[in-house]
């Protein structure tokens, strides 16, 4: 059997489709499920059980799939050294960034492609930071930018930067007003002042939302949520609005909106922000993989 007959049944296996796994394949599903027929005839057993839904794999096709996933494996680590030993300025590299990459990774990327300007470098933007763990568990990109705690100990990281999260209120609320006769900086607000506050937090999908949930119970009250986004940008538009409170960083407020909202630090450690560049551990990084990271790492 060939390595392309294989990777039609690790597609299928991993999305439980055929549908799916032909478009994601991009061939026609009758092609890919005569591909998988002509295994199952050339094993002489059945792997996928195509009574359930949605389908799933038969015993056969839980031990073929083990064997398939680590051929693949082999096969693209061969690619990546002989990548490697030919000219890795060549080479290929997936990248995957959430909000957390959204001003290093076009930064980074401006100055390897400086360094690099043939290598083939595919990006993905990803809302969810679990999905992007999910696709570099499944092979989908190479690095990923995250944040600490990762989700998975199959994973390791090298650190970008630590950051706090701020808090943001419109520049017309009287706390605003107040802080803004004071000192410079970031003035220190508690929490516990804005319990009447309407707040615009993550959705509950997001990894951040159980964190600010968290913080709310230590300050002793359950906040009252009228927006719930995936964005920093759209939460900082809503404050801007003269509505609301929403948690932030600095980087995400657009020129335009800096002067229509009022930042405030908040003592609670769990407001710290780990940013780091995440990959597999147990799976091999080109030599180009190795350059963005020392890159970036620099930055």
């Amino acid at each position: 059997m060939s390595l392309k007959q294989i990777e039609c049944v690790v597609m299928v296996a991993k999305l439980k489709s055929f549908t799916k796994a032909a478009h994601k394949l991009k061939m026609a599903q009758p092609s890919l499920s005569q591909s998988i027929n002509t295994v199952e005839k050339q094993l002489g057993v059945p792997l996928f059980d195509r009574t359930t839904t949605p389908i799933s794999l038969t015993h056969a096709g839980e031990v073929y799939l083990t064997k398939a996933n680590a051929i693949i494996e082999l096969y693209n680590d061969l690619n990546i050294q002989m990548r490697d030993v030919t000219g890795f300025e060549n080479g290929k590299l997936r990248l995957g960034f959430s909000q957390t990459g959204y001003h290093f990774i076009p930064n980074a990327l401006s100055l390897f492609y400086k360094k690099f300007p043939n290598a083939d470098i595919k990006v993905s933007q990803v809302f969810s930071t679990l999905k992007l763990e999910k696709m570099l568990l499944d092979g989908d990109i190479d690095i990923a930018t995250l944040i600490l705690p990762l989700s998975s100990t199959e994973l390791n990281y090298k650190i970008l930067k630590e950051e706090q999260a701020l808090l943001a209120l419109p520049i017309t609320h009287p706390l605003a007003q107040k802080a803004k006769k004071r000192a410079k900086g970031y003035p220190l607000i508690a929490l516990s002042d804005l319990k009447n506050e309407k707040f615009i937090l993550p959705k509950e999908s997001q990894r951040s939302r159980p964190i600010y949930d968290k913080i709310f119970k230590k300050a002793g009250f359950e906040p009252h949520i009228m927006c719930e986004t995936e964005t920093f940008d759209i939460a900082n538009s809503i404050v801007v609005s003269g509505i609301g409170a929403c948690f932030t960083l600095p980087q995400f407020i657009k020129e335009d909106k800096a002067d229509k909202l009022m930042l405030f630090n908040i003592d609670e450690p769990l407001l710290q922000r780990t940013a780091v560049l995440a990959y597999r551990k147990d799976k091999r990084l080109s030599r180009i993989a190795n350059e963005f990271l020392s890159m970036a790492k620099s930055l």
